[in-house]
């Protein structure tokens, strides 16, 4: 029987099924997620943590943590090349390159006022949609923002019957406007309403 059991649990390993995260017991104790929990694509973020418990009861989901990382500022690089020495002793229009003997490039750096850090929170449950968040940190600002790390807080908290489906949670972490998420702590509660 032990051979049995541990038989399928190497078969659903190599089903090619996506590796959960962990196991949620409903009326069970916090579970926690890291970065290091999730599967990343780009900066979007995606973690399943297996559910054990739902019966068809009306539960209440708890999901809430802290998304980290690099905000995002546009940065223009731009060159002007002009010419410093001309053949002669006449100045020619800047279009008229012809008689130049001499040129000199200048870099020029301008940075864009919108700085941006928008993290969205996704929450579904065997394909219910559970519920949502998106919290910003973003800044009108006037020249290079030289600290971009910024933290958002995210929340999805609903009260749902699922009818006993709910066996596998969804949590999904995406970067809408950003350069990158550097760390991401998540709690996770699944609880009865006595």
């Amino acid at each position: 029987m032990k051979f049995l059991l541990l038989l399928l649990a190497l078969m659903a390993s190599l089903s090619g099924a996506p590796a959960a995260a962990g196991t949620v017991y409903i009326g069970g104790t916090l579970h926690t997620l890291s970065k290091s929990d999730f599967v990343a694509s780009g900066n979007n973020y995606s973690a399943y943590i297996d559910v054990i418990g739902d019966y068809g009861q009306e539960l209440i989901f708890d999901i809430d943590g802290i998304v980290g990382g690099q905000g995002y500022q546009q940065v223009n690089d731009n060159s002007r090349t002009f010419c410093i020495r001309w053949e002669g002793n006449t100045r020619l229009p800047e279009n008229e390159h012809s008689a130049c003997l001499e040129y000199r490039t200048i870099d020029l750096t301008t940075y864009g006022n919108d700085f941006r850090y928008v993290v969205e929170l996704q929450v579904s449950c065997n394909g219910m949609a559970i519920g949502l968040d998106t919290d910003d940190k973003n800044e009108l600002v006037n020249g290079q923002v030289t600290d971009r790390y910024r933290e958002v807080k995210l929340l999805v908290g609903k009260q749902l019957t699922t009818g006993g489906n709910c066996q596998q949670l969804k949590v999904e972490v995406k970067g809408l406007a950003l350069d990158t998420i550097d760390n991401i702590s998540l709690d996770v509660l699944i609880a009865e309403i006595f």
